[in-house]
């Protein structure tokens, strides 16, 4: 298929936060949204232009996804927003894959279903091939903690680990108190526990990140695990989620994941992944380091990540569309490419 002429046809499942970004930047390019699917709410019903903030109508109509039409769907990929879980998504994976749908997913465990969750792997595995579709989670992770740690470790002709580190502030991805409380931010540290945030498989999912990379590189894998902690400070933290503008000191403000992977062949591949409110002096990053020859270090500041998710989300769908059959995780399908060239906005 060439896109120049005939740019990807979507369909949107979860029209949220992201959701609608993909909605903005689809009407941006031209490229035609064939249908839009939210659970029951007020969304539904109304035109997506409205639901996705545009000032205008874009002559889709935001269906309940439990009801919508799914048998006339005239596009070749779905992206899906919904929820971070393989099992929770299921119902939209064999909605849309069954209609013919190539499916670009969101949700944290999609970026390596084998490692997050066997038993729903095997059942988008069969999906996907029985349909002669493709599966790929993608998003912010894809540049800047997969490819940017397969092009840190690419000078090296000898390796002995890989580690990334990073830190988001949740103030810059969520857009309420609500969703920054799934990391009980602002609760105390016995709430932390209490709700089993440290056994959150979602949150679990980061362990995946240092294993992706050494995939991507030719390791064996053995294991991969991860353990998750509260970020507690001893001073208050500035916030606008709050009349009071201040989270107090000694409750939960984040959480840091810590990670590792071992190999066949000896290479560790560790992680240090905070997400926490930030204290003055701080800076969104990530960096990856690698032990070897030559040692090398990449560090990537995420300026705007709400936007380099969706971004990286949007400009994948090309990538997604021509690849083979199955589950594709984003390392095999080459760096990411930017879509500014490619493809310009309507209004340019």
């Amino acid at each position: 298929m060439s896109f120049d002429t005939n740019p990807p046809r979507i369909a949107i499942y979860g029209v949220g936060q992201y959701g609608a970004m993909i909605a903005r930047l689809a009407a941006a390019k031209g490229w035609p949204i064939v249908a839009a699917f939210n659970r029951s709410g007020p969304k539904v019903g109304q035109d997506l232009g409205r639901v996705a903030g545009l000032s205008r109508d874009l002559g889709i109509v935001v269906q309940d996804c439990e009801a919508g039409d799914y048998d006339r769907l005239d596009a070749d990929i779905g992206v899906v927003t919904h929820r971070d879980l393989l099992r929770a998504n299921m119902d939209a994976y064999r909605r849309l894959m069954n209609a013919g749908l190539n499916i670009a997913c969101h949700g944290v465990q999609s970026y390596l279903p084998h490692s997050n969750d066997p038993d729903a792997a095997r059942e988008i595995e069969a999906l996907a091939l029985r349909n002669g579709v493709t599966f790929t989670g993608c998003g912010i992770w894809d540049m800047s903690r997969i490819w940017s740690g397969i092009l840190t470790a690419g000078p090296c002709t000898d390796l002995q680990s890989i580690h990334i580190s990073s830190l988001t502030d949740p103030q810059g991805q969520a857009n309420s108190l609500q969703q920054i409380k799934q990391y009980c931010i602002s609760d105390t540290v016995e709430t932390f526990h209490a709700k089993g945030i440290d056994q959150n498989a979602a949150a679990l999912a980061k362990k995946t990140i240092p294993e992706m990379v050494l995939r991507a590189l030719g390791y064996t894998i053995i294991e991969s695990t991860a353990t998750i902690e509260p970020v507690v400070y001893d001073v208050p933290v500035k916030t606008w989620y709050v009349p009071e503008g201040e989270f107090e000191a000694g409750l939960c403000v984040g959480v840091r994941f810590l990670c590792k992977t071992t190999t066949e062949e000896g290479v560790i591949g560790t992680g240090r992944v905070e997400q926490r409110m930030f204290l003055p002096g701080d800076v969104e990053h990530m960096y990856w380091e690698v032990e070897g020859t030559p040692r090398n270090r990449t560090r990537v500041e995420r300026l705007d990540s709400a936007h380099a998710t969706a971004g990286c989300l949007f400009n994948r769908i090309p990538d997604i569309i021509a690849a083979r059959p199955g589950i594709v995780p984003v390392y095999e399908l080459g760096p990411l490419r930017s879509t500014a060239k490619r493809w310009r906005s309507v209004s340019a």
